[in-house]
């Protein structure tokens, strides 16, 4: 499984960036991008948000849920460039000889290394408070939720998402 999960990581990685980049060429304002996932991690695809599009002001009470909330964003296409990724994702959960959580938690973790990666890199520009990466594991509380928006963001920012999903 080493060696899928580490061409897992590299394509991501090459994905993520081309994908963002894209993003960016296609629309203003993005503020927010997550590596969005089910609770099986069936597949692996982009999110993003636009500061355009948050229609709740920021003194409502569900204003965190909606700015954090990648369930609720906005910017869905990927462009069709996801489809060697979720070759690879079906390749891993197709090897039998390993547990399924345990497959699920490795392919997250390279989800989470390979944002990381490219932040390092400076593909999604400084971490502000106007910014938020996160890895997004659908209808889940999955610690690596909590775990990317504090490796990902200002302190201020992993702060309010912990204090809305947290």
């Amino acid at each position: 499984m080493e060696e899928q999960l580490a061409q897992l990581k590299d394509e991501l990685k090459r994905t993520l960036a081309a994908h963002y980049k894209r993003l960016n060429e296609t629309v203003d304002d993005i503020y927010g991008y997550a590596v969005y996932t089910d609770g099986g991690v069936s597949s692996l695809a982009a999110v993003a948000n636009r500061t355009s599009t948050l229609t709740v002001d920021p003194s409502d009470k569900v204003y965190n849920y909606y700015r954090y909330g990648a369930v609720e964003w906005s910017q869905w296409d990927d462009f069709g460039l996801f489809d060697t990724v979720n070759q690879l994702v079906q390749q891993i959960h197709d090897i039998e000889t390993i547990d399924f959580a345990d497959k699920r938690q490795a392919i997250l973790r390279v989800a989470l290394e390979a944002l990381v990666e490219l932040d390092s890199e400076g593909t999604f520009g400084p971490q502000t408070a106007e910014r938020f990466l996160v890895v997004c594991v659908a209808d889940s509380d999955d610690p690596i939720m909590l775990e990317s928006a504090e490796q990902l963001n200002t302190p201020s920012v992993a702060e309010t998402f912990r204090g809305e999903f947290g």
